[in-house]
């Protein structure tokens, strides 16, 4: 797999990742289960923290699922005995979810997160990776954002993940532990839930739906899923305890262009229309400076967006034609 070529500095330690229990949280969803089979192909030992209603994304004598919720204290606990490295993903991301039922959110994403480090600090789970989001941000008016730029949470979601991580660097300070926070901009890739942009136009066009854009020129920084957990396992080898980190390519796009390309890729002539006006809470630009992460790590984004969206398309096809569910509610 490209994501592992040996001799760049790029790429994950294979050599470092071999026979160690690593815990991942959130295994059932769209980046958690990416970064499961990512760890597997390096030789670790990988607990798949799914709920109930989830299917485990990787299965060998290796690798071992879990069921569970991270608002149950206990079942954390039990998941965490023996483990190396945890990463921690489990949240509500869906904005639509998150705004629809505000303490399941912050129970989730808060609270969730203090069973975590409580339960690693029990352990003495030695390495722990809380991913956040650029979410946190909200509107900004120097671009593109570094990390130094102040969080200015516009909604629970946003809110629950800046919660999350005052907690982990709370538990870095506390206790000395090794905490690293990322925040990684939007990724897209295969397997992403049809309620996000990228996957909701691709389905949408090929189902010959009409698609609705609130704000066609609001833009966004997006990065294939690959390259977004090769920069997870990364900074877990790399990063440093309490720093944040962020994940970007560093290339602003508008949605429309976004749109546009999607068109063009998939040769389709979709019925596109404008809402009248964008929702109150639209985040009108996002675009991330990723260069610390380059410093510590020497990542840099490898896929280029067409061809990510190229593979991405061509999973949602193959889907629809083998009459898989995809879950969209169209």
């Amino acid at each position: 797999m490209a994501l592992f070529r040996q001799g760049l500095g790029s790429e994950p330690d294979a050599s470092f990742w071999k026979n160690k229990t690593v815990l991942v949280t959130g295994a059932g969803g769209f980046a958690g289960g990416h970064l499961c089979e990512h760890l597997d192909i390096l030789g670790a030992n990988v607990r798949c923290f799914i709920r109930s209603d989830e299917q485990s994304p990787v299965h060998g004598p290796r690798d071992k699922a879990i069921v569970g919720d991270v608002r149950d204290y206990n079942t954390v606990l039990e998941a965490m005995n023996g483990v190396d490295v945890a990463f921690h993903l489990a949240a509500v991301t869906a904005i639509s979810e998150a705004r629809s039922n505000v303490f399941d959110t912050f129970a989730t994403n808060s609270l969730g997160t203090l069973n975590f480090l409580e339960a690693a600090r029990t352990r003495k789970t030695s390495r722990l990776i809380y991913v956040s989001t650029c979410q946190v941000y909200g509107k900004q008016e120097k671009y593109p954002i570094a990390e130094d730029a102040l969080p200015h949470p516009l909604d629970i979601y946003s809110a629950s993940k800046l919660a999350g991580e005052n907690l982990a660097g709370s538990f870095a300070e506390m206790y000395g532990m090794n905490v690293i926070i990322l925040r990684p901009f939007n990724h897209y890739g295969p397997r992403q839930r049809p309620d996000f942009l990228i996957p909701d136009v691709m389905l949408r066009f090929l189902k010959g739906k009409e698609l609705q854009l609130r704000n066609p020129s609001s833009t966004r920084d997006f990065t294939y899923v690959d390259d977004i957990v090769r920069g997870y396992i990364l900074l877990a080898e790399k990063g440093k305890s309490a720093q944040v980190y962020h994940l970007s390519s560093g290339v602003e796009r508008s949605v429309r262009e976004i749109v546009d390309t999607i068109a063009e890729l998939s040769g389709l002539n979709p019925e596109v229309s404008h809402a009248s006006e964008p929702a109150r809470l639209d985040i009108s630009r996002s675009v991330g400076d990723h260069s610390k992460a380059s410093k510590v790590t020497g990542w840099e984004p490898e896929v280029p967006f067409e061809k990510g969206l190229t593979r991405t398309l061509e999973w949602y096809q193959a889907t629809l034609g083998n009459g898989i569910s995809t879950g969209v509610q169209l």
